[in-house]
């Protein structure tokens, strides 16, 4: 798929769904996934922070990218976040979207220790270099409590031609300083639950991930 369609318009990243005995409601999960398709939303994003990812085990991921998977059915395009404290543990998470039709993947960085950038530039490198797929990374400090600058970003674009994209939890501001820095070469996915949205899209960012409870609603804002 052209990749200006594939960071393009509204994405909804999913709520995970729990039965009252806390096991994942899988049938919630995939009406979950007709409903936000139904709204108008231009692709479905799996396992963010909306989908509670930090508390749910390997398994638990992998059920509920399998799942997703068959229910969407190719209709719009999927992508998975990818979160694992090890090099090793995102492969098998990332290898596992790649089996199940993910058409790209969003790494996060891993949430243990506190390092400098090169670090995280390495850690995301080397993920990005085992896979097939294109790639994005999340960069949302106050989520996450780690960021990359502009001039980061910039540097991993030209050490990994797969990462394309940003999913990014900042202002226009700091996308328009994204896009001046890798001269356009990266796509922009924003979130922020809508802050700055036409901003944003004034900045240059033609993508956006949010969660369900807002999707119809942006799409007609996009």
């Amino acid at each position: 798929m052209n990749q200006d369609t594939l960071f393009a318009g509204i994405h909804a990243v999913l709520y995970a769904m729990f039965r009252e005995d806390e096991t994942i409601d899988m049938r919630a999960m995939s009406a979950e996934v007709d409903y936000c398709i139904a709204s108008g939303c231009h692709g479905i994003t799996v396992l963010g922070l909306a989908t509670e990812v930090q508390k749910l085990t390997f398994n638990e991921k992998a059920a509920i990218i399998r799942e997703v998977s068959k229910t969407n059915r190719g209709r719009v395009p999927l992508s998975v976040t990818i979160s694992g404290n090890s090099v090793a543990e995102q492969l098998e998470l990332a290898h596992i979207a790649q089996t199940n039709a993910a058409d790209w993947l969003i790494l996060q960085p891993p949430t243990v220790g506190t390092f400098g950038a090169e670090v995280y530039l390495d850690f995301f490198a080397r993920v990005a270099g085992s896979v097939s797929l294109p790639v994005a990374v999340q960069n949302a400090p106050q989520y996450l409590g780690r960021a990359l600058s502009g001039e980061d970003i910039a540097q991993l674009r030209t050490r990994c031609e797969n990462i394309v994209c940003v999913k990014s939890e900042e202002s226009a501001l700091g996308i328009q300083r994204i896009i001046d820095l890798t001269g356009g070469t990266m796509h922009i996915m924003g979130g922020r639950g809508g802050l700055e949205m036409t901003d944003s899209l004034r900045a240059g960012c033609r993508g956006f991930v949010f969660a369900p409870d807002i999707v119809a609603v942006a799409v007609q804002v996009y």
